[in-house]
Formats: structure tokens, sequence, C-alpha cells
């Protein structure tokens, strides 16, 4: 398989962990990867079809969402270049998936069918045990980011939870982070009004903890 995408990416990619580069081409043409294009709002997973495919973002951005009865959308998590999707669905087995994953703007997208995945192929690869391996610990890494996100939700004051939000961002960017929603977006994940972020952040840079320009944060205050 040619990947359309810089082959780099790949290198990045968690799932990937440990498999050098001659072994990982065979494995992506041993499981039919697939590439995918999905322009800005296209949808790659609907809430109530059965997950198939485990998905690597080659480029761009995802978001997965969830809507309630009313339509209305909750911004669950954002999924960037190097990461993955749906693996937990697919691992779970379930029949619909109870959330929605789009395009937060032109993305690319490399498509794994999981059942290739979990049955070891009749070559019997010996990448195939280090992929599956690679897969629950991910799963793993994404429910203790679950429990941080709900830890987030917990929190009463708009500001207790911007400040654990960015924290949470400075642990792996440090510092200066950059945040990978818009306004109306980190207002959603936070499950807090728009306006009430706009104006805590306001005063946040007032207080002197943070600097900000669009989506770019500075944190001054101590962690």
């Amino acid at each position: 398989m040619i990947l359309k995408n810089d082959p780099a990416i790949l290198e990045t990619v968690s799932i990937f962990q440990g498999i050098d580069g001659g072994e990982l081409e065979t494995m992506l043409r041993c499981l039919t990867a697939e590439e995918k294009s999905v322009p800005k709002n296209g949808i790659l997973l609907l809430a109530g079809d059965k997950p198939l495919y485990i998905g690597v973002v080659l480029s761009g951005l995802l978001h997965v969402v969830k809507e309630d009865y009313d339509g209305n959308r909750t911004l669950i998590a954002p999924v960037s270049p190097g990461e993955i999707f749906a693996e937990a669905l697919c691992c779970a087995g379930v029949d619909e998936s109870p959330i929605t994953v789009l395009a937060g703007e032109d993305t690319a997208v490399m498509l794994l069918r999981f059942d290739r995945v979990l049955h070891t192929c009749p070559n019997a690869c010996p990448y195939h045990q280090k992929l599956v391996e690679n897969i629950l610990r991910i799963v793993a890494e994404k429910n203790l980011y679950l429990q941080d996100r709900m830890e987030i939700l917990s929190l009463k004051s708009v500001r207790g939870k911007v400040l654990r939000y960015l924290e949470a961002l400075a642990s792996k960017q440090g510092r200066r982070v950059t945040v990978p929603f818009d306004r109306e977006q980190l207002a959603n994940y936070l499950s807090v009004e728009r306006s009430a972020l706009s104006h805590e952040l306001m005063k946040m840079k007032r207080d002197g903890l943070i600097e900000y320009r669009k989506n770019n944060f500075i944190l001054l205050f101590q962690q």
C-alpha cells in the first residue's frame, strides 16, 4: 500500500508502536487498509451504525459527538493526526454506535477493518500480536482520559473547568498550549455557556493566570 499522505505520520501513531517500516507496509496490505478523504462536516461514523473499522487520522481533525433526542450535539473529544477512533466500539462489539464521528475540517483517515485486525491472518504475521497489544493499551488510556473528562465536568465553576482542562493539555504540550476547539466548541466540551466562557477567560487574563490569542494559550499560573 502506498500512502497518498506523508508516510511519516504513521510513525507517530500509537497503534503502530513497535512495528518497523518494513513490517508496517506488509501489515497494511494484509489488513487491506483503505485511505479516505472527508470534507469538513463529513461523517465517518453515524450514531446507530455498526462500527466495522478502526480509523487513524492522517491529517485534519475529527470530532466525536453525541446527539440528544432534540438534535443537540455534545462534543465528547477531538481526534488529531496520529490518533485513532472507534477502537473501543469495535472491541466492545456494539451493534449500534452511540456516538457520531465527523470531520471538524477537511480530513484524511486510514481505515482498518476490525475483523482483520482481531483475527490472525494465514501468514501468522509477527506484528499481529503487537498490534492487538497496542489497541488494548490505547483503550485503557482513553478510559483514563474519560475519567479526567468526568472530573472536569464535575467542577462547578467555569474557571475551575478551564484551569483543569488547560492543566491536562499542559501536561503534554507544556505551558504554551493549543486548544483543538473554537470558542463555541470549547464551551460545548466544558458544558458551559459560550458567553460565560468568554467572560471568564477575560477575567483569568486580567488576573494574570493566562494569556491567549484565539486558541493559543500561555499558562502563567503554577501547576
